[in-house]
């Protein structure tokens, strides 16, 4: 009897007829960058629209037809670099969101733009939204233009065994559905290209649910109104929960499943099923990383300060899938013992010296509380964590401590690492010192070597936390986090910090530069963002450690902890008569220019141009 009573429903539920309610004919505008703007920054008061670039270095190819279904013509764009080379690269296939109705795919210009500066060809591809078909017809449209790249491979140079997908929000759950269903012949109906290869190599999910019956899913509620997938399916989740369940991509993984990296907001719903997906990849031994931006909204993807993080983690992402074999060596450090070594250090001691050859050490999550040196022999090392807020490098010396040695420790003693080595790269990595909050001077990391390299780090600590040290070499910080009380970023190299987060925890200073005379440029923060904890109100930019102390921020959002003048003097003496200290265009509630102090300068127009990174760092380019 239960048997007949199931069989009664299930025949019941199938038989519903399909609500084509949704099918309007008109295309839905309720989501558009402008719309989206305004409703984050209610609450995201440094949020900015990012702009397209346009640059040179880039080619545009747009309303391309992939396929044409009736009278329908989809359309994709075509960015890549502009450079002549027979190289074949990496293509990153980007999917717009919107609930599956609403969105278009000049959305995502500026990522496209972006990768492609980077190296990478990008397609935007159009898909038929529930306004004018229901499902599966955008995931055929969209699987028609995997292949179209495939077919079109030679002609965009691209290598087909490195092809991503990258979707946001509706579109990161049709990313992971085109990952999940590689050769499966049942979303090729009334497609185009059908007998190419729809092989997909690496997937990016940006906030897109991965089950729409998972308990965490937001999905199906109609209670307001028709929920967007409701309209999409035409059924409700009541009315045909197994459409539902055929619809998301945890119900296909296997192991053709590609590499997947989850970048997700801070709102978990928008992520449902995230986590058993994960389980069922592990167990095909399938690579994931999961990156997540704490207190932002749903669409971070779309604006600063987000969107550079963004799209330095993929391309970080894209780089460790597609371009491991190029390391000469690999090893993996991993506190459970499941790595080839236990502690970082012994993974550092076993690197070569006189090491010329690009050597990787993936450090799996944990604390690892050692006193680390990277010493000059070992060059070329890349450091990548497996997340930036749970790979945790750590130390607690500090100035008048006692080492075990017997020695003092001072400032240039106290560090929890010290990377001495040129061509450093480190991603995803805290680097931190434990020392206290009234320890005195306590380094998280000092760098000697030159041309070190830093994505999505933090650094975090109390006083003086960050020590670029030797005078002439360079450094590059990108989009990572940086947080003390008093000079916590300081010493005489040449550092440029693109989109970083600054924080001060203390009525201090921010920097304590000690730039030589005869180097042009010392500090230089670009699109980076200055916080504080609420009770501040008097911390300054940066005070001069050394004369000609040179610090330079433009585009920066100056929050309210910074004091009106910006700028300190150095306990009263004359170091600031020669600094060099200047502001440009930056915003904020602290960023008046009329109340600074008169040592200080605004750049002019002209000035600024002198200030881009491969001048700055002479003639050295960290994104290559």
């Amino acid at each position: 009897m239960k048997g007949f009573i199931f069989l009664f429903l299930l025949i019941s539920e199938s038989c519903l007829a399909q609500s084509k309610a949704g099918l309007t004919g008109t295309h839905d505008t309720s989501f558009t960058i402008r719309h989206e703007y305004l409703k984050v920054k209610k609450n995201y008061e440094h949020a900015k629209i990012v702009d397209e670039i346009h640059s040179s270095s880039v080619v545009e190819k747009k309303n391309i037809s992939y396929c044409t279904i009736g009278r329908r013509k989809l359309l994709v764009d075509a960015f890549f670099p502009s450079a002549d080379s027979r190289q074949k690269r990496t293509a990153v296939m980007i999917i717009f969101g919107g609930g599956w109705r609403s969105g278009n795919r000049a959305m995502h210009y500026p990522l496209a733009e972006r990768l492609a500066a980077l190296g990478y060809v990008c397609f935007t591809p159009d898909y038929r939204l529930s306004t004018e078909a229901l499902y599966p017809a955008a995931v055929n449209d969209l699987k028609a233009a995997v292949k179209w790249i495939h077919l079109n491979a030679n002609l965009f140079h691209v290598d087909t065994s490195k092809i991503a997908v990258l979707g946001f929000s509706a579109g990161g759950e049709l990313a992971a559905f085109l990952s999940t269903t590689i050769g499966d012949r049942r979303f090729n109906a009334d497609n185009c290209n059908a007998n190419v290869s729809d092989n997909i190599n690496a997937l990016v999910d940006i906030d897109g649910t991965l089950s729409f019956v998972h308990p965490e899913s937001g999905e199906g509620d109609d209670s307001k109104r028709m929920s967007a997938a409701t309209l999409w399916f035409g059924y409700s989740k009541k009315e045909n929960s197994q459409l539902w369940k055929d619809a998301s991509p945890l119900s296909y993984i296997n192991p053709n499943t590609p590499p997947t990296l989850f970048l997700n907001s801070s709102l978990e719903r928008m992520h449902a099923g995230r986590e058993d997906y994960i389980k069922i990849l592990d167990q095909f031994h399938i690579y994931t990383q999961v990156k997540t931006f704490p207190n932002s909204p749903h669409s971070f993807c779309l604006f600063e300060p987000w969107f550079d993080s963004t799209v330095h983690y993929v391309d970080g992402f894209l780089k460790t899938v597609f371009k491991k074999k190029n390391f000469s060596s690999t090893k993996t450090v991993a506190q459970d013992g499941s790595g080839d070594y236990n502690t970082v250090q012994a993974a550092l001691n076993a690197i070569p010296l006189n090491n010329q050859e690009p050597f990787l050490i993936f450090i799996k999550n944990g604390g690892y509380k050692e006193k680390l040196v990277l010493d000059s022999t070992k060059n070329f090392v890349t450091l990548l964590g497996e997340d930036q807020f749970n790979t945790i490098l750590t130390y607690d010396d500090h100035t008048g401590k006692i080492s075990p040695k017997g020695d003092t420790i001072n400032t240039y003693s106290s560090q929890s690492f010290l990377e001495a080595a040129n061509d450093f790269t480190a991603r995803g990595i805290t680097f931190q010192n434990d020392a206290g909050f009234s320890a005195g001077q306590a380094v998280a990391i000092q760098i000697t070597g030159d041309k070190a390299r830093f994505f999505n780090c933090r650094f975090v600590g109390n006083q003086d936390v960050l020590f670029p040290s030797k005078a002439s070499t360079r450094q590059y910080f990108d989009h990572c986090y940086i947080e003390g009380t008093t000079d916590f970023i300081f010493g005489p190299s040449i550092a440029w910090f693109e989109g970083c987060h600054i924080h001060s925890k203390k009525n201090s200073h921010v920097t304590a530069a000690s730039t030589p005379r005869e180097n042009e440029f010392g500090y230089v923060f670009n699109d980076c963002v200055l916080t504080g904890d609420s009770s501040l109100h008097s911390v300054s930019l940066g005070r001069p450690w050394r004369p000609y102390a040179n610090v330079v921020y433009m585009h920066c959002y100056i929050g309210q902890h910074i004091k009106p003048e910006g700028w300190s003097n150095w306990n009263n003496t004359e170091n600031y008569l020669t600094a060099r200290y200047a502001e440009y265009k930056n915003y904020g509630p602290s960023s008046d220019v009329l109340t600074r102090v008169k040592w200080t300068k605004q750049l002019s127009d002209d000035e600024v141009k002198r200030y881009v990174i491969t001048n700055v760092l002479k003639d050295w380019n960290p994104n290559e």
